[in-house]
């Protein structure tokens, strides 16, 4: 029997960042994984690479408060943004050419400013890269697990219901306080919760990688409706909500201010 396509090979990918706004943030650290739970040998089933940046700005506090990471260790470990994403962003279009699902938690954002971190250091973009194919197919728990489960409260006053850590818990993939946050952890947490997803979710698992990408797009869409719906609601600004998944549209402005 042929097993689908989550129990194949996937690669998954997680960015820590100076900030959530995904026109200004910089990459402080990248982590990229091969997954291949088939492979004979116990070694050659997980292939992950971290590194760490120096962004050449300075690490808000509360962005360090997050993932760990400071200005002075950033200095000292932390290498040339040009040359880190260069790679990375090299490996991650090859393995989309070479036909492997793209897992990443709010995949929006990491997409989004990985690409705005290529035009900023005179980088080919992922897309560029990609030899005329889709940015697909990209694999979002976050986007399924909403479309899933429609409402689900907050854990916690400090715990959302859509966080990683929160994803993780609901559909039995565990969680280490004391490893989350760290790159390479989340994204291979992120696959875990995928897989999770469409074992326990059969029409979504016998899905293609390409349909589900496709679901998704509209997916994204919806939620996005209904969340500007609720802000509306609460007469708050709507003006940050963006339906474009799984790569927000480069404004063209953006660096002017670089």
């Amino acid at each position: 029997m042929t097993a689908n396509w989550w129990q194949g090979g996937l690669c998954a990918l997680d960015t820590e960042t100076t900030s959530v706004d995904i026109e200004s943030a910089r990459v402080v650290q990248i982590a990229f994984a091969i997954i291949r739970p088939a492979a004979a040998k116990q070694q050659d089933r997980v292939t992950i690479r971290t590194a760490l940046i120096d962004p050449g700005v300075p690490v808000p506090a509360e962005a360090s408060a997050v993932h760990g990471l400071t200005d002075d260790r950033l200095r000292v470990e932390g290498g040339k943004p040009a040359e880190v994403l260069d790679l990375y962003l090299g490996d991650v279009a090859l393995a989309i050419v070479a036909g492997l699902p793209l897992v990443a938690m709010n995949a929006v954002f990491d997409l989004s400013i990985l690409d705005r971190e290529a035009r900023r250091n005179g980088l080919p973009t992922i897309t560029e890269r990609l030899d005329g194919k889709p940015l697909a197919p990209v694999i979002d728990p976050l986007v399924i697990d909403t479309h899933v489960v429609a409402k689900r409260r907050r854990v916690s006053p400090t715990q959302g219901a859509r966080q990683l850590k929160t994803l993780c818990q609901v559909w039995g993939v565990g969680w280490d306080d004391d490893m989350a946050h760290a790159a390479e952890y989340d994204a291979m947490q992120a696959a875990r919760v995928v897989w999770r997803l469409c074992e326990k979710n059969p029409a979504i698992g016998a899905m293609s990688p390409m349909e589900l990408h496709t679901k998704q797009v509209m997916w994204r869409a919806q939620q996005q409706v209904s969340f500007a719906d609720w802000l509306v609601a609460k007469g708050e600004d709507t003006s940050g909500v963006d339906p474009a998944w799984p790569l927000r549209p480069f404004p063209e402005a953006v660096l002017d201010g670089r």
